[in-house]
């Protein structure tokens, strides 16, 4: 009897540790993301604030249509660089419509290894070549895929 409930307290202190372990790196996570400039080339106003890791990102932001018309059927354009100024991928998030007078948040998630620099635009057509994984927004990375990549780094 003894001897089982060492077991059983071995058991719980491990259970502990991992869940203790679990929250303390998902913590480490979340403070690693540091600000990162931008560039706005849209004429609609916009704001955008970035931020990144060395492996994932998001862009939030609001576009805000101060015209008379209802913009429609136009796409978020978000170009990622790399400190050598390389473009490390580019997504594209559709935007039904806005009213007129009116604004509209958004939020673009990325998986491109160390960016420094974002490029946004609103254009009003993508070319055939690109693929519909650029066209969603990246799932935010999952405790799993960090681990891989950091394997991998």
């Amino acid at each position: 009897m003894p001897t089982q409930k060492k077991f059983f307290i071995y058991f719980l202190l491990l259970i502990a540790f991992f869940i203790f372990s679990y929250f303390a790196i998902k913590g480490m996570i979340y403070t690693t993301y540091k600000y990162k400039s931008f560039e706005i080339k849209s004429k609609i106003p916009m704001t955008a604030e970035v931020q990144a890791t060395n492996v994932n990102g998001f862009v939030k932001g609001k576009i805000l249509n101060n015209s008379e018309q209802t913009l429609e059927n136009k796409y978020i354009k978000v170009e990622c660089f790399s400190k050598n100024n390389t473009l490390m991928g580019t997504k594209y998030i559709k935007i039904e419509n806005i009213a007129a007078k009116s604004s509209y948040e958004y939020e673009v998630r990325f998986n491109y290894n160390r960016i420094e620099r974002i490029v946004l635009d609103i254009v009003d057509e993508i070319s055939e070549n690109v693929t519909e994984e650029d066209k969603i927004s990246d799932p935010q990375m999952n405790f799993a895929g960090f681990i891989a990549k950091l394997m991998i780094l």
